[in-house]
């Protein structure tokens, strides 16, 4: 009886609460396609969130990236604000992002440039322990142009305030 009960409770999701923050940093692949260029590379990323309900947090986010492409090394860095909207809250823990912004892309040949972007994001956590999870994402940033900028690779979060 008592094996059952322990068993129930390990089994029992644990929801996000309201003022739960969270901290992430993410390291994978990155590309992005203008006119003429479609480098490849690494972008290392940070985001903060702040939960609001359950399942919807505000998010902040940033990030740069390094990219090379016929012998030109070119630089990204961009920031987002948009929100995170948790599906399940158990061991694994999917979610979707949206989010308003902007980047910067900078180096080889290019002339520098500024754009808006509007950001989409999918991603699975798998929650190691209540403060702490890991886990994979992707993201595509559409600049309001003819540009696209898309990151894939791996995070790691820790979460505090859900008491």
């Amino acid at each position: 009886m008592v094996a059952t009960l322990f068993a129930v409770a390990l089994a029992t999701p644990t929801a996000a609460s309201d003022d739960e923050s969270a901290l992430s940093l993410s390291l994978g692949y990155g590309t992005y396609d203008i006119p003429d260029h479609s480098p490849h590379g690494g972008v290392l990323g940070i985001d903060y969130e702040r939960g609001f309900s359950d399942a919807l947090s505000l998010r902040v986010s940033g990030g740069a990236g390094a990219y090379y492409e016929d012998g030109q090394t070119t630089y990204t860095s961009h920031v987002v604000a948009g929100m995170t909207y948790l599906f399940d809250v158990i061991k694994y823990v999917p979610y979707t992002s949206a989010g308003l912004g902007a980047i910067v892309i900078a180096g080889g040949e290019q002339d520098t440039q500024v754009n808006a972007l509007v950001e989409l994001g999918v991603g699975l956590d798998v929650l190691h322990s209540r403060a702490f999870s890991y886990g994979i994402q992707a993201k595509l940033e559409k600049f309001l142009e003819s540009t696209a900028f898309f990151t894939a690779g791996m995070r790691v979060t820790w979460r505090w305030g859900f008491f």
